[in-house]
């Protein structure tokens, strides 16, 4: 496979994006556009994209703005900038149309992790039209308290300013999230049960880093976005819809707020949704002991699509 690694600038500000892309040695069949979550970064997911190179797909990341190489400088990382909430779902649908000029008539399926599931689902409210697919992993749950997070975050940003990180803020949105794990070995320990996994996020610079204001701004304004029932645009009311979750994942709170996240899309029109949860896995299933499992599902899924088209 041909493996490149490069830089555009976003038509939102002009920040530098980075973008991984690998393409396959034979024809390709379909691009897969993969979108990241929060505090990680593109290299992180350089396995499975080679996986589905492999079999056929072009395959594409980018880092999200205050993420890996899409910052102005090391210190902006939980920073999104100006309109944040907006600029990342443009960023998103830069790279689709990036990609697709490069490789037209593809079909391109979209599939967005944890943070990302929010970005994806903000951006498909906008630009179904452009995508083919849409897989939603490790989506958070509604959050009935994400306004008064927002109006947390406004008021702590004019006392303290946008750049300032809140350890407050941040046990507020995860700081529970390790109560279902036994002796945990790291406050990190609920993204996957696979301890090696958890240990290289650990040690990893570029990851689990505290938002700024402006990235928790950015955050609640994504999940708002996400469960808004008005604006969406359903141009393609047909698309292929799956989420996926670990059943352990923190994330999805439980099995019936993971199952109403699924119905809400159907309830916005789209009439191809499904769900599906692993079992002893926990957030991060693309990186979980048995991943493979997952991957094979997720191609499978993708094929299924592609040969009912």
């Amino acid at each position: 496979m041909k493996k490149e690694e490069l830089s555009i600038k976003s038509v939102y500000d002009e920040l530098p994006l980075g973008i991984s892309v690998r393409i396959p040695e034979q024809s390709p069949i379909g691009i897969i556009q993969f979108v990241h979550g929060m505090s990680e970064h593109r290299g992180r997911y350089h396995d499975v994209m080679e996986y589905f190179t492999q079999v056929g797909y072009i395959t594409v990341i980018h880092d999200h703005r205050g993420h890996g190489e899409s910052v102005h400088r090391s210190e902006d990382y939980g920073y999104f900038y100006k309109n944040g909430s907006d600029a990342i779902v443009e960023d998103a649908h830069q790279v689709t149309l990036y990609i697709k000029k490069r490789f037209p008539g593809l079909p391109l399926i979209l599939i967005g992790h944890s943070m990302g599931s929010m970005v994806v689902r903000c951006y498909t409210r906008k630009y179904d039209k452009d995508i083919d697919g849409l897989i939603v992993c490790g989506s958070p749950s509604r959050n009935s308290m994400a306004k008064l997070g927002l109006f947390l975050v406004n008021i702590m940003s004019k006392i303290k300013g946008e750049y300032y990180r809140s350890t407050l803020v941040q046990k507020i949105a995860f700081g529970a999230f390790n109560r279902n794990i036994q002796n945990p070995k790291s406050e990190n320990s609920w993204i996957c049960s696979n301890e090696e996994v958890v240990k290289e996020y650990d040690n990893d610079s570029r990851c689990g880093f505290i938002f700024t204001l402006n990235g928790f701004d950015t955050l609640f304004k994504l999940m708002i976005c996400t469960y808004k029932k008005t604006g969406w645009a359903l141009s393609n009311p047909t698309l292929p819809i799956i989420f996926i979750a670990g059943e352990q994942d923190p994330c999805i709170v439980n099995r019936k707020a993971f199952e109403r996240a699924a119905a809400f899309m159907s309830e916005r029109g789209y009439q191809n949704c499904e769900k599906k949860l692993y079992s002893k896995m926990r957030h991060e299933i693309l990186n979980e002991t048995g991943k493979e499992r997952v991957w094979d599902d997720i191609r499978r899924w993708i094929e299924k699509q592609r040969l009912n088209s």
